[in-house]
């Protein structure tokens, strides 16, 4: 037995090697080393704080924090990889360099025996800025109208100033922090709410996610107040409108009605709005005097005109030089007024007494004798004698006496009836 057993022996053990050998070209051919990529891995930054505890912000560039992974391994052990045996990350605090690229660390963490991991990129591109924050006061905007008859009042946001966040560059971009809400059939006062928006030099609306702010995310409440509205007249007082020496021939206005707007008591008893004198010509031009008047600024506080085409009315004004005219005017119809009891009085040497008017010329062309009103006040004469007295002239509006004329008055006892 044991001569069978040693009976070619060195073929015996050729034979075994050569079967193992055999045995492993056939596993290394059946089982080779391929690879394996896993696309569009996510890279987690970590340590971020040690940019953002010194006010500094930071954005990824884009496409930088996604690294496709290259897995090399036996076919057998490859088929147990999968994407979540990879940790990658990037570590700002330990990695940043350039003060813009942080490495990216691949760790594999499966059980599956590999030979070899790539990727595709080594870093993550970042752009660091400094954090920045400034305030914004919150502008209301609305869309739709209230119930008819009805006009916005008072809006109101929750907070009237915003302190908008992030990067520098960023911020500056903001100019307009709008809440902008649906007002459609409201009554009274009511509250909407919405989400604020952030808005550039063009009107654009800005969407940074690098932004923070109050109403970014959350409700943003708006109080709204509706009022009552009427339609009235204008009226400007023109006394002080013309220089000394000149009057206003005309005064013409566009628009002659406006609609007010307040609570339905307080708006109730105005029909008409009166601008006061100061309001026109306050250059004190002549001629064709043409200006614009916003009669907003002389309304009660209570009271607004919605319509910002109405608030500003176009006035023309013409602006003459007054005339002079003289007028004749009776003695007898002179009025002698509060003389004492127990005295007559009348006028001597005169018949007729001529009155020096001045206005504008259309006023003057008007006047007649019995649109004038002579009258001397006799309160201070107590006794008889012969007085020297300035007339009092009354003459309609627009028209003024120049000069008043003296008269002389004979006072005299009275005869007993």
């Amino acid at each position: 037995m044991k001569k069978r057993v040693l009976n070619n022996l060195s073929w015996k053990i050729l034979s075994v090697v050569a079967a193992i050998i055999c045995w492993i070209v056939v596993v290394n051919i059946d089982d080779t080393i391929e690879s394996k990529t896993i696309r569009n891995v996510s890279v987690t930054l970590i340590n971020t704080d040690a940019l953002t505890s010194q006010d500094q912000t930071y954005m990824i560039e884009e496409g930088t924090d996604k690294v496709n992974i290259t897995v090399y391994a036996r076919r057998t052990e490859l088929a147990k990889v999968k994407e979540s045996d990879f940790t990658v990350t990037a570590d700002v605090e330990k990695d940043l360099r350039y003060d813009s690229m942080v490495k990216i660390e691949v760790t594999y963490t499966g059980s599956a025996t590999i030979d070899s991991v790539s990727q595709s990129r080594e870093n993550v591109l970042l752009s660091i800025e400094e954090k920045v924050t400034e305030q914004f006061k919150v502008i209301v905007e609305t869309t739709g109208s209230p119930s008819d008859g009805l006009v916005v009042g008072a809006t109101t946001p929750e907070q009237t100033l915003i302190e908008v966040s992030g990067p520098k560059s960023e911020v500056e971009r903001v100019k307009r922090v709008v809440a902008e809400v649906d007002i459609t059939g409201i009554t009274g006062t009511t509250t909407r709410t919405c989400r604020l928006k952030l808005t550039n030099s063009d009107g654009e609306e800005i969407t940074s996610s690098q932004l923070e702010y109050t109403g970014k995310d959350t409700d943003f409440s708006v109080t709204i107040t509706t009022l009552s509205t009427k339609l009235v007249g204008i009226s400007f007082d023109i006394s002080e409108a013309a220089p000394e020496g000149y009057g206003v021939a005309s005064i013409s206005y566009k628009p002659e009605t406006v609609t007010i707007a307040g609570e339905a008591s307080a708006i109730r008893s105005i029909y008409n709005l009166n601008i006061p004198a100061s309001a026109l010509n306050p250059d004190g031009e002549t001629g064709t005097v043409q200006q614009t008047v916003d009669i907003s600024q002389y309304l009660d506080d209570d009271i607004q005109i919605p319509s910002e085409e109405e608030q500003e009315i176009a006035v023309t004004m013409e602006i003459v030089a007054n005339e002079t005219g003289e007028y004749s005017v009776a003695a007898d119809s002179v009025v002698l007024e509060n003389l004492e009891t127990g005295l007559a009085a009348e006028l001597v040497d005169a018949d007729t007494l001529v009155i020096t008017v001045t206005g504008l010329p259309s006023a003057l062309a008007a006047l007649t004798e019995e649109d004038i009103t002579a009258s001397v006040d006799l309160s201070e004469v107590t006794r008889r004698g012969t007085y020297t007295e300035t007339l009092t002239v009354t003459l309609p509006d627009g028209l003024s006496c120049a000069e008043a004329p003296e008269v002389t008055i004979e006072v005299t006892e009275a005869e007993e009836e």
